[in-house]
């Protein structure tokens, strides 16, 4: 809701404020991407008077606050374009992404242990935030490659011959674009979406979940659904030819799903947090739904 933001960040009073996103993630509440961006510029109410802003210059509406604000700001992207720190010669080998840093006439090679583009903007995030503080940049660069998930964010590891992406904790519509972009990237004999409700979406549950059916049958070539919202994901890919698979129930998505798989499969679970898929998941590889 609009005013929590504000009195978080007046408690705390930042030397640095990082917005990474505008989306539609709470819009039942806040109604508009709009509203949602007034929300999150809350943050620079309480950011000390000497403090910095860093922001994703290639979001949209983030781009449009230049010049607007109260605070020195730092804009990163992967879009070149009067940013301040961006990223260019981006590659995936593996699980793991190469690209260059460009900040202030002078370029880092950067390497991170995951893929997805997502994740290159967010280690431009996390460098940004090492200049302003005046960090060894070289230094900061290579630990770039120590990055870990945390929770149920995006994990990628194998059980057995099957490569599991883990992505539980939450679920919009770009979320469930970049995991998708994942799962299409990664070395496999087939990839399965396991997909749920994306949650707190109101007026436009349906429309982004036909969005995502639409976008999921171009990057996986098997889908399982659970949840009713994610009936429209089922529907809509459907139309696309793509095969599908929707049930009400977890433990028959799951033993489906564990008779499905077979080896060199990639398999994606991605729903909102409050869907429980980490049920699923211990289900199908660890013998339990607990």
């Amino acid at each position: 809701d609009r005013g929590e933001i504000d009195l978080l960040t007046r408690v705390v009073s930042p030397d640095v404020a990082v917005i990474t996103n505008i989306g539609v993630s709470h819009i039942e509440n806040l109604k508009t991407r709009e509203n949602i961006l007034l929300s999150k510029l809350e943050i620079e109410n309480g950011l000390n008077e000497d403090g910095v802003m860093v922001l994703n210059g290639d979001n949209d509406l983030l781009g449009t606050v230049r010049g607007k604000l109260s605070h020195r700001c730092i804009f990163y992207g992967i879009n070149e374009d009067n940013l301040d720190v961006f990223a260019d010669n981006i590659s995936v080998d593996g699980l793991e992404t190469s690209f260059h840093i460009h900040y202030k006439d002078k370029t880092y090679k950067a390497k991170i242990p995951t893929i997805g583009e997502h994740n290159v903007l967010n280690a431009l995030a996390a460098f940004s935030v090492c200049a302003v503080f005046g960090l060894d940049l070289q230094k900061s660069t290579e630990a770039l490659y120590n990055f870990k998930p945390s929770g149920q964010r995006q994990k990628i590891y194998t059980e057995g011959s099957v490569t599991v992406i883990e992505d539980c904790y939450n679920a919009s519509p770009d979320s469930m674009r970049a995991s998708l972009w994942v799962l299409k990237n990664i070395s496999a004999s087939r990839r399965i979406a396991v997909l749920g409700d994306m949650l707190e979406l109101g007026d436009i549950s349906e429309e982004s979940h036909r969005e995502v059916g639409a976008l999921a049958s171009f990057n996986a070539d098997v889908l399982f659904c659970f949840g009713e919202e994610a009936r429209k994901i089922t529907e809509e890919a459907e139309k696309k030819g793509t095969e599908c698979y929707h049930f009400e129930d977890k433990k028959e998505l799951s033993e489906k799903l564990k008779n499905y798989l077979k080896d060199g499969d990639a398999v994606l679970f991605k729903a909102s947090r409050g869907m429980r898929f980490e049920e699923i998941i211990n289900s199908v590889f660890k013998g339990n739904g607990e």
